[in-house]
């Protein structure tokens, strides 16, 4: 607990400032001392804000990060002598998050930036760093009815009224596959772990690589880990773990480990997980150098953008649910709300929040979402309505149309800051000869330093 309580106090110093300039809910008050939310109808001069998001700039295969740099581009050319957005993105997660890190330390923040809810965002929210988007919704129901109900979970934190931020992407964890390579083994569309399990062996034998599993993202394994933990034990297990009736050291997680293990020992996974990134993975696949892969729903637009769309294209890339543990958890499912913007008061002035409010706006309407997945198909949280003409997106939805429950990443829950780090980096030692027992011990040995 003490390391946890010295962040939040080096947050509440930097913070000082920004408490003495803007208001609890971090509304716009003027000269008049009118709060005004209509941030569409206010003038701004010559604002300068910085956002931080994770968008890859100059990717030609992204939809997403192209259609978000044109439209950048868009609202700082609409918006020339009143608005101007620097954009400080950053793809790579683990540098990402370093940099918000730093920049809340110093108090130096952007004025927007993206993050998946939980622990992660809960104490900037705690110390009153991000934005109450409630009274600009009140001002503009129609933005927050442009987003579906379950997709909010990210912006919502026990204990604390108001809704801190707006998702606008969604996802959920999926396992795709190659319709040639089951045909040519005799094997169904597995449903159960033990299908899937029992089809990776059929596929050794004839000399199909199942998977090309990758881990060097850091990222790969946990979410896995969630989906399984979800799959065998409902979505009460998050719960219980981050209320310690359960422990990642104990005989249900341990189960899942081994689970992975398997898999890895097996030669299922194939060589090189820790040095083979998802994008790796998913080109290996699309080459026909593997049967499955694990990943979102975002992989939808990936496979149709690609490089190489030649599965896709003869429509014969398959997707379905993660394979259950206990049938009972068949529709239980790893995902929801993911990509969520939020707004910092922290050291900002009244106007710079009114500004980034609007920009904010700009990116997270419908006609935008529509146009975002014109370039990129994928599960968005904003009600698309647009027909993308990609049939794994279909497939995609009318698989989430089914789902009876939902969890977002199962250490968004902890109250430890240092859960999802350290389940994502002890996990990888399962592909470097560690016992599943040893993993969950060492999970718990180093969350401990952190309570």
């Amino acid at each position: 607990m003490k390391k946890r309580m010295k962040k939040v106090a080096t947050l509440c110093l930097a913070g000082v400032t920004a408490m003495s300039t803007v208001g609890v809910t971090g509304s716009a008050v003027f000269a008049k001392g009118d709060t005004n939310y209509d941030v569409d109808n206010m003038d701004f001069e010559n604002v300068e804000l910085r956002v931080a998001f994770r968008f890859n700039n100059g990717s030609d295969t992204d939809g997403q990060a192209k259609w978000y740099y044109k439209a950048l581009d868009e609202f700082n050319k609409e918006n020339e002598g009143k608005i101007h957005v620097t954009d400080e993105s950053i793809s790579t997660e683990s540098d990402y998050e370093e940099k918000l890190t730093t920049d809340f330390a110093s108090g130096n923040v952007p004025n927007a930036f993206l993050q998946y809810g939980g622990s992660r965002t809960r104490e900037y929210v705690d110390a009153g760093y991000i934005l109450d988007l409630t009274p600009y919704f009140e001002q503009y129901p129609e933005w927050k009815e442009g987003v579906q109900d379950f997709a909010w979970e990210t912006t919502q934190f026990d204990g604390i009224e108001g809704t801190y931020g707006i998702p606008w992407s969604a996802y959920q964890l999926c396992l795709y596959y190659n319709k040639d390579y089951l045909d040519q083994v005799g094997v169904d569309v597995p449903e159960s772990w033990d299908d899937l399990v029992d089809a990776c062996a059929k596929l050794k034998d004839a000399g199909i690589q199942p998977f090309n599993y990758s881990d060097k993202d850091n990222y790969h394994f946990e979410h896995l880990m969630s989906a399984l933990a979800l799959k065998a034990y409902g979505t009460s297990i998050a719960d219980d773990l981050a209320s310690d009736k359960e422990a990642y050291n104990g005989e249900k997680m341990v189960a899942i480990y081994q689970k992975m293990k398997d898999m890895i020992d097996a030669g299922y996974w194939g060589d090189g997980i820790l040095s083979t990134d998802f994008n790796t993975e998913r080109n290996m696949f699309e080459a026909g150098k593997a049967a499955f892969t694990v990943d979102g729903t975002w992989n939808c637009g990936n496979f149709q953008n690609d490089s190489d769309t030649t599965l896709f294209d003869a429509q014969k890339i398959g997707v379905t649910r993660i394979p259950y543990i206990d049938e009972a958890n068949k529709t239980v499912e790893m995902g929801g709300g993911s990509d969520t913007y939020y707004i910092t008061t922290l050291n900002k002035s009244d106007e710079e929040i009114a500004a980034t409010v609007k920009f904010i706006k700009y990116l997270t309407s419908v006609d935008s979402i529509n146009e975002m997945c014109k370039s990129s198909p994928t599960t968005y949280a904003e009600k698309v309505t647009i027909d993308t003409g990609n049939y794994l997106l279909d497939d995609v939805n009318a698989i989430m149309a089914e789902n009876t429950e939902s969890k977002l990443e199962i250490p968004t829950y902890d109250s430890n800051t240092a859960a999802m780090d350290t389940i994502r980096n002890s996990l990888q030692a399962l592909a470097t000869g560690a016992s599943a027992q040893e993993v969950g011990d060492d999970i718990v040995d180093k969350m401990s330093a952190y309570e």
